[in-house]
């Protein structure tokens, strides 16, 4: 019996190993920490540094020196393959401490060339990428793994920022997102953002969206727990029956802990639901029928008159205790390197984007919060509001 079991199983290996196609690490060199992602992230708080190392998949027999040089050539092509619109870092920002590595004999990884750079000559809320790649070898029999030939270096400028604590009790309605002309009625494509540190979980804490419609809420009050991130209902009109709704509810399969800054996105481009986690896909469906979404009241039925709000749902309840930094409301369908690239700002002329508020401190005469897009869907404060300083993002 064994050998009618085995066969198949060996035949099933061999597919696997044999047909796919993937990268041969055999007597290879690359860039460290390229092999699922030729990104590399450095966040630039005053005047930072990081290592360039290279490694090798097998101890070396001899010592193998490795030349390195910045790629900026390469800029263009890596923005189209990722959807980026990465810059170069202006010159005079940065500096490349050595041009040589070694990986000593017996030893699987190089020395470290650094690269410095200084937060004061890097713009906020632009995307910088340095790529550096692996140009010459001696020493050994090793060749260079392409697709890991090259690290692009993804700089980002960290920033002090504002954030407004809304203290159990404080939140803000977007009254102009109920108006009978309101931009929001109908989405064929929408992404909806925010960033949120939790400092306690009770019950339904409400960060954005319209109840029973499209909302964003830690706990659900059915028995989840009261830390865990919810997308209620994700509702989704018919295309040919708007009042029709399907629902794509889902949950993020963790629990979360206060004191830490989450940027959380739904995404919809008209057949596709995907909800992001700090820039990474947690959740992802296809819809029935496409469809729009509607973001300018709560789910039909409702006797309240109820529109988008941040920090609350279900009139004036559900209040959401934490920090919030930043929420965005767009008509066009955000990828996943947009939305990492743009977790502290976003330029306010941005195309698609409907509203853009940054609760930075700075306030109407009223207490509203601009709307930075200049739309005018100002974020009117209810309760209590309070200000903090000293908030870094990127997180």
């Amino acid at each position: 019996m064994k050998k009618y079991i085995l066969f198949p199983l060996f035949t099933l290996l061999l597919c696997m190993t044999g047909c796919k196609e993937g990268p041969d690490f055999g007597d290879a060199i690359y860039m460290t920490g390229t092999l699922t992602s030729s990104n590399i992230r450095f966040l630039v708080d005053g005047q930072s540094s990081m290592g360039l190392t290279v490694t090798s998949s097998m101890k070396t027999e001899s010592d193998v020196k490795i030349s390195l040089k910045p790629a900026p050539e390469l800029l263009d092509a890596f923005n189209a393959s990722t959807g980026r619109n990465c810059q170069l870092p202006p010159s005079g920002s940065y500096s490349i401490e050595g041009s040589e590595v070694v990986i000593n004999t017996g030893k699987s990884q190089s020395s470290q060339i650094k690269v410095s750079a200084d937060s004061e000559k890097l713009q906020e809320g632009v995307a910088y990428c340095l790529p550096v790649s692996i140009t010459s070898v001696e020493g050994g029999d090793l060749r260079v793994l392409q697709n890991s030939r090259t690290a692009y270096v993804l700089l980002t400028k960290v920033v002090n920022v504002k954030a407004a604590y809304l203290a159990k009790r404080g939140c803000f309605d977007i009254p102009s997102f109920g108006e009978e002309d309101s931009p929001v009625k109908a989405l064929g494509q929408m992404t909806l953002e925010m960033k949120v540190l939790p400092k306690s979980f009770s019950g339904i804490s409400s960060l954005c969206g319209c109840e029973e419609n499209f909302l964003f809420r830690f706990g659900d009050g059915a028995g989840n727990p009261d830390n865990k991130l919810q997308l209620s209902k994700g509702s989704i009109g018919s295309a040919s029956h708007p009042d029709r709704k399907d629902h794509y509810e889902s949950w993020v399969d963790k629990e979360f802990d206060t004191g830490h800054w989450l940027h959380f996105a739904a995404v919809y481009d008209g057949q596709y639901l995907r909800v992001y986690l700090d820039g990474e896909q947690i959740h992802f469906v296809e819809t029935n029928n496409g469809g729009t979404i509607n973001l300018s009241m709560a789910y039909d039925g409702h006797t309240w008159n109820d529109t988008f709000a941040i920090g609350r749902s279900v009139g004036h309840q559900r209040f959401f205790d934490g920090y919030v930094s930043e929420c965005r409301v767009w008509n066009v369908a955000r990828t996943s390197a947009q939305i990492q690239d743009g977790v502290c700002y976003v330029d306010p002329t941005s195309e698609g984007l409907i509203a853009y508020w940054r609760f930075d401190g700075e306030t109407q005469e009223d207490g509203s919060v601009l709307d930075m897009t200049g739309h005018g869907h100002n974020a009117k404060p209810y309760g209590t509001i309070q200000y903090v300083d000293g908030q870094k993002c990127p997180f």
